[in-house]
This record gives structure tokens, C-alpha cells and sequence, in this order.
């Protein structure tokens, strides 16, 4: 099982990455936000999001960080009073080294993961990639357009938590509720 606190930061990566692609098409274009959406889904942004990449930027990140390419590293006995880094040498010194090719370190939330959960984030990466695919089924636009204003609420309620004085450009909350 994934760590909460890694699917809640990729969650609110994915919802602000979008969000701010439809803010920013409604901005220029002085239109609705569901023309906004409908513009959405011809940018170079919404395939990407069709095709995974945000997920695929994340699980890379996490393959750079596998602590089995840290094996030989002089920080391994290296005095520090960070407790970060202490908590990284007592990884690195402790586990095997098939457990250190294993464990991947997401620094943003400071969680370990193992390849099992990498492959989980995969699988959620292909489902989402089924979701959003327009092209095989015209009729699942309404599907597509409604995962797409999910994230999108989503991330305003985020946003009335995190800095509740800012002006949500789509206003999805208001318009919805």
C-alpha cells in the first residue's frame, strides 16, 4: 500500500498541474470554464496527463532515488547532526543490499518506498491512462470531462485550506455545489 501522504502529494501535483492549464486557457481566452475544459483536452497538456506523464515524471524521480545507488557512498559514515540524513545513514546501514536496490526515498514527504509500491504507482498511472482516453470511445468525453473538473474540485478545496483569502480563478466549488 502506498504511503497517504505519497498519494496525497501526487494528487495535489496532478489537480494543481491541471487546474492551472484550464486557469490559465479560461484567463486568456475570456470563456467559460466548461469551454475552458473543452479546450483543455486539444493541448499538448491534456495528453500528457492522457498519457501518463505526470505519473511517469514521479515514479522516475523515485528510481533516481533508490537508496542501492547510495551502496558506496562516503555519506554512509559521514558525521552530521541533520536528521534526515541520520535517518538515510541508519537505512543505508542497516538493509541488505537486495533491500537497498528495493527502496526508493520520495523526499517531499520523506517516505520509503519499496518496488512493490512503485508498481502500484504504475498501475495508477495505466488506470489513469485508461480514464482519459478520448480516442478510443467518443462517447466517454462526459466521463473524461468529469474526471477532469474532480481534479479540478479537488484542488480548490485544497486551496481553501492551504490559503482560504485566494481567488479561485474556475470557481468549481461555487458553481457545482
Amino acid at each position: 500500500m502506498i504511503p497517504k501522504s505519497v498519494s496525497e502529494h501526487l494528487e495535489e501535483y496532478i489537480c494543481q498541474e491541471v487546474y492551472v492549464q484550464i486557469a490559465v486557457i479560461k484567463g486568456k481566452e475570456k470563456i467559460t470554464t466548461k469551454s475552458a475544459i473543452n479546450k483543455y483536452f486539444s493541448s499538448n497538456h491534456f495528453r500528457d496527463l492522457s498519457e501518463g506523464r505526470p505519473y511517469d515524471h514521479f515514479i522516475n524521480g523515485l528510481k533516481d532515488k533508490c537508496l542501492g545507488k547510495l551502496l558506496n557512498s562516503p555519506m554512509r559514515n559521514t558525521k552530521t547532526d541533520d536528521e534526515v540524513i541520520k535517518e538515510l545513514q541508519n537505512k543505508l546501514n542497516t538493509l541488505k543490499e537486495d533491500e537497498l536496490n528495493d527502496t526508493f526515498w520520495e523526499i517531499e514527504t520523506g517516505e520509503y518506498l519499496s518496488g512493490a509500491q512503485v508498481k502500484e504507482l504504475e498501475n495508477q498511472r495505466d488506470e489513469m491512462i485508461k480514464k482519459l482516453d478520448l480516442l478510443k470511445d467518443q462517447k466517454k468525453s462526459d466521463e473524461v470531462y468529469e474526471t477532469i473538473i474532480n481534479f479540478c474540485r479537488k484542488y480548490e478545496e485544497l486551496c481553501k485550506i492551504k490559503y482560504p483569502e485566494a481567488p479561485l480563478p474556475l470557481e468549481i466549488t461555487k458553481t457545482l455545489n
